[in-house]
């Protein structure tokens, strides 16, 4: 399917993005997101201006992860604040804002990873980098599966045509759903249950400490799984948050509403 009509200069941005890893790239008008949004979840309560589309940006596989491993930029262990995937994201995504402005575009940028974050799941789906599954909690891609992370967006004043949903891809349907077993502690169920506190506890207690199994257990995409060292990496780095976010260790002794600020 070719490319709809989209200015020769936001194309050359995805080409910038595909280089550095960031290989999935999707438009979405942000009316038709923002219109069965709360009001809190909308882009353009967030925006400055008036921003009418949305370039939604993310990575499948290991191809972010060999870029910023090339850069050295990884501590020997989590440090507060600093998470090295996601400070390329936000310099690779601001770059391209300003070569955009430059270009005389009118652009700002959000990201999944700010202290009041968006429904990044939807607005992907919104913009056809995947769908969600009616499983468990992740975005699949026709190729990279679960094996996706959301990086980041682009907010045009200008109206961009959008991509459009991934309408024929329904992998979940005729799928017996090797995920819902996988879990060692349980924390998926049919008709979409999920209980993250049961995850958080099994992590907690040194359980999974080098991957996801329900992940692993989805066939889409089986190919394309993560690096076994970014698995560790990753899985290194969210245990943390999900301490923070269930009051585990150190964090039971905070109140709730002061642990979960970040994640409203």
């Amino acid at each position: 399917m070719p490319d709809p009509n989209w200015p020769e200069a936001v194309l050359e941005s995805r080409n910038r993005l595909r280089e550095k890893g960031l290989n999935l790239w999707g438009v979405a008008r942000i009316k038709d997101h923002d219109a069965c949004q709360a009001r809190e979840w909308r882009l353009c309560e967030r925006a400055r201006g008036k921003p009418r589309s949305v370039v939604v940006i993310g990575a499948g596989g290991s191809e972010m992860w060999h870029t910023v491993l090339a850069m050295s930029r990884f501590p020997a262990t989590p440090r507060r604040g600093f998470h090295p995937l996601d400070e390329f994201s936000r310099e690779t995504i601001e770059d391209e804002v300003r070569t955009l402005c430059q270009a005389g575009f009118a652009v700002d940028s959000t990201f999944p990873f700010d202290s009041k974050p968006l429904d990044f799941v939807t607005l992907a789906e919104s913009a056809g980098l995947g769908v969600r599954s009616p499983v468990v909690p992740f975005l699949l891609h026709p190729d990279y599966g679960p094996w996706v992370s959301l990086r980041g967006a682009l907010l045009f004043e200008e109206e961009l045509e959008p991509s459009g949903e991934l309408t024929d891809f329904e992998p979940c349907v005729a799928c017996h759903c090797p995920c819902l077993d996988a879990c060692p502690a349980g924390a998926y169920g049919p008709a979409g249950i999920q209980r993250l506190d049961l995850c958080a506890e099994n992590r907690h207690s040194g359980g999974c400490g080098n991957g996801c199994e329900v992940r692993r257990a989805c066939p889409v995409g089986a190919d394309r799984r993560y690096d076994p060292d970014e698995e560790l990496f990753r899985h290194f780095y969210s245990l943390p948050l999900l301490q923070r976010y269930f009051g585990l260790g150190l964090w039971k002794f905070v109140p709730g509403p002061v642990r979960r600020r970040r994640f409203l």
